[in-house]
């Protein structure tokens, strides 16, 4: 008996033991699954249509040029939903890894701790640019993501402003091409008895107003803070706007919101817009409207071009594993190729020089003419200045404009009132 009950103790324990090992193997085999699972990069952004699909298409090319990080992306349809969600996902933790924002937002980003800086990936981690790769990128479009004195914001879809122009209709009524905003004027006095105006604006006037009013000396938020909303300057610029409007030279967008509208319609022989607005137009303005673009008038001698579109933000709450993928998917869209894939196909401007001077981007606007001016554009551009505040500057900003188009409030008393609001606001985030 005592021998039989050995030899079954020995051989329940070796079943004993052949399980284990088993189980050893599946949970090891588990780890190495678990272990070897790309680490996700989940990505917000407000592009819609054609512009999703190429997005999706380098993000596709992204997450199949490696096995280490997937980048997952969701839509939110707007820049206004795209905030509004960010804003709600910051009280509740559930912030994304990375997001598309612009980059007027870095300040109200960082004043509510919701960003990381690029600075450890970029400029001091194992895969950092170089300073080859570092000055590859446009001056301007790098400095408009830098806050307080880090680099919480990368260039991704960035815009100029550009003037299109409606080629029949400038041969059939004798038009030039403008060189300054005065020109408008002489050129409505050549319309005459149609419902054509000589220029269209979107629905509102605050970016070519921002561009002037720089190109004049008086930056309408300086880096020191100090706000020229109501300076003399700032005050002819949107004087010389309203002026225009009131001669019926120059017309705003209303309920249309686009100039692209009126202007695809054969409503206005020149529009003032962002070079974003070419694809646009290109897939939907009717076959036999003629048009091109070229840079916008001077104001004050000079050209400038304020900076629109959004950068790429990194949130806290990413592991360092999320990090380090988020920088190799921003670094992945800053390579010459991609860069000028993604200019192509969306109709923002690549964001390195390599990349516009690519032989692949200069046989492209051979053939696609007009992409040249907002690449033109880009030695005259410049950053909005960003501040914790911004959003609330900009929302009075916005109704300052409106209230000038709409309720026929003098320049001179809106922007007065506006430089109080504002002086207020940036009080109140110092």
């Amino acid at each position: 008996m005592k021998k039989t009950s050995f030899w079954r103790l020995l051989g329940f324990m070796g079943a004993i033991l052949v399980l284990l090992t088993a189980c050893g193997k599946q949970n090891s085999a588990a780890k190495s699954s678990s272990s070897s699972a790309p680490v996700k990069i989940t990505y917000w952004h407000r592009m819609t249509g054609s512009y999703d699909k190429a997005l999706n298409k380098l993000i596709t090319k992204f997450n199949q040029s490696q096995k280490k990080y997937k980048v997952v992306a969701t839509s939110q349809g707007s820049y206004n939903a795209l905030q509004q969600k960010i804003m709600a996902a910051g009280k509740s933790k559930t912030l994304p890894t990375m997001a598309q924002s612009p980059y007027t937002n870095i300040g109200d980003y960082v004043k509510n701790k919701l960003l990381l800086p690029f600075d450890p990936e970029m400029l001091d981690g194992s895969d950092k640019l170089s300073s080859s790769q570092l000055k590859d990128i446009y001056p301007s479009f790098l400095a408009a993501g830098k806050y307080q004195g880090k680099y919480y914001g990368l260039p991704f879809s960035v815009s100029t402003s550009v003037l299109f122009y409606n080629k029949r209709l400038m041969s059939q009524y004798n038009i030039s091409m403008p060189k300054t905003w005065t020109d408008f004027s002489a050129d409505q006095d050549k319309l005459k008895g149609t419902d054509i105006n000589a220029v269209e604006l979107d629905q509102s006037y605050d970016v070519p107003l921002e561009g002037m009013a720089y190109g004049a000396g008086s930056q309408l938020i300086t880096p020191k803070l100090k706000a020229n909303l109501n300076a003399p300057k700032t005050l002819a610029a949107v004087n010389q706007i309203l002026d225009l409007r009131k001669s019926g030279a120059l017309k705003t967008a209303g309920e249309d919101q686009y100039f692209s509208v009126p202007f695809a319609n054969g409503k206005a022989v020149f529009g003032i817009g962002s070079s974003a607005t070419v694809p646009v137009l290109l897939q939907q303005a009717p076959k036999n409207l003629e048009w091109g673009t070229a840079v916008i008038p001077e104001y004050e001698g000079k050209r400038s071009n304020p900076l629109n579109g959004n950068y790429n933000v990194l949130f806290k709450g990413a592991s360092k594993a999320q990090q380090d993928g988020a920088w190799a998917f921003q670094k992945f869209l800053l390579k010459s190729e991609n860069a000028a894939q993604w200019a192509e196909d969306s109709g923002y401007v690549p964001v390195t020089k390599s990349a516009s001077n690519s032989a692949g981007f200069k046989n492209y606007l051979k053939t696609h003419e007009q992409y040249k001016a907002a690449v033109s554009a880009v030695p005259q551009s410049f950053a909005s200045t960003v501040f914790a505040g911004y959003t609330d500057y900009r929302n009075d900003l916005m109704s300052a404009v409106d209230s000038t188009l709409t309720k026929n409030v003098s320049g001179e008393t809106a922007f007065d009132q506006l430089q109080k609001e504002t002086e207020k606001i940036l009080k109140a985030n110092q």
